[in-house]
């Protein structure tokens, strides 16, 4: 089967029956990853460091790229996206936020700025942020792989990111450290930490806070119940009963819409064997741990396993239509709303429409 019989046969059919109906007419995906080649010091591919293919993605994704994909994946639907770097020692940050910020340029693209403890000062942060258009922080990982189970939140984010975060009232994107994830206590009281003490900042918790598995939410989703200013994304998160424990302890408001591209762009599914996640997927990617090729199955793009699992999960939960939509568009863009009072949204929009 060609790539266009496959979009032809299985995938607009998908779409059209339980992807399509649950979308709104604009479409905010808050976590995706732009790069170009020049901008990592070593491709992940090459690299022979312990933990460098722990998660083998594109590793060349500009701004024109994701333009078209996303007429592809969401056909009569606006697209808008939060986007940001690969937020890992193998990249270049600084090149990474130079072009983020060019980026930035293109209408639907609402840049984050790769930032942590210790990466940029008070005030190179301020003036990013000020003239640089950023909106928040996608939080830099100075690890390869999995291989954490010691770092803690503050080891990733200090006072002087957050401070600044807190004065212009910035997104906050946190891949959380260890191996229990969210459900890990360490990392609840990090989270709940920097909730408290900051509270005109918003965190997003990447990846559902990378609880991919129902008892690591169930464990993980009542630390943050009562902290408003904490939100989940969905990236990778394939699960509906992920989901659904989600939205039992949750506003709907809080969770946003994401989809992890152009990772989520493999055809496959997220699934889990025991106690870890495994990403089922076609044949023709590149090798990665916990990546599982085969041929004896249909599949279709992984970034609508995630709208179905959410749908599904609203189902289950008893959500309104006007929540399921919101969730595909207007919660994220409460938060962007607010960063700076304003004026960041106003001032993209100003570009946007040009001289």
């Amino acid at each position: 089967m060609t790539e266009t019989e496959r979009y032809e046969q299985v995938d607009l059919p998908f779409y059209r029956e339980y992807v399509a109906p649950v979308l709104p007419e604009r479409v905010l995906d808050f976590h995706v990853h732009l790069v170009r080649r020049e901008h990592w010091k070593t491709l992940p591919t090459e690299t022979e460091a312990q933990g460098g293919t722990y998660m083998v993605a594109p590793d060349h994704y500009p701004v024109e790229e994701l333009a078209v994909q996303a007429r592809c994946l969401f056909p009569g639907r606006e697209f808008a996206a939060v986007c940001f770097g690969m937020p890992t020692p193998t990249a270049d940050p600084a090149a990474s936020n130079g072009y983020l910020q060019e980026a930035g340029q293109t209408r639907g693209v609402y840049p984050f700025l790769l930032a942590g403890r210790g990466l940029m000062s008070a005030d190179e942060l301020d003036r990013a942020i000020v003239e640089g258009g950023f909106f928040g922080y996608k939080i830099f990982l100075n690890w390869l792989g999995d291989d954490y189970g010691t770092v803690a939140v503050e080891d990733l984010i200090g006072p002087t990111e957050m401070e600044m975060a807190e004065r212009h009232g910035l997104a906050i994107m946190l891949h959380v450290p260890r191996a229990r994830r969210l459900a890990d206590p360490v990392v609840q009281a990090g989270v709940r930490r920097l909730a408290q003490d900051y509270p005109n900042t918003r965190i997003v918790l990447a990846h559902c806070g990378r609880c991919y598995l129902p008892d690591e939410m169930q464990e993980a989703v009542g630390s943050i119940s009562d902290l408003d200013n904490v939100y989940l994304d969905t990236a990778m998160v394939m699960d509906p009963t992920v989901l659904q424990i989600a939205l039992e302890h949750l506003p709907a408001r809080r969770l946003l819409f994401a989809t992890d591209l152009p990772i989520a762009a493999m055809r496959g599914r997220r699934v889990y064997a025991a106690d870890h996640w495994v990403d089922l997927v076609l044949p023709g990617y590149p090798p990665s741990a916990y990546r599982v090729a085969g041929d004896n199955f249909r599949a279709t793009f992984m970034v609508y396993e995630i709208v179905v699992a959410i749908r599904r999960a609203a189902e289950r939960v008893g959500l309104s239509w006007e929540e399921v939509r919101s969730i595909f568009w207007e919660n994220g863009m409460a938060l962007l709303r607010r960063v700076r009072g304003g004026r960041a949204l106003a001032e993209a929009e100003r570009r946007w429409a040009g001289p």
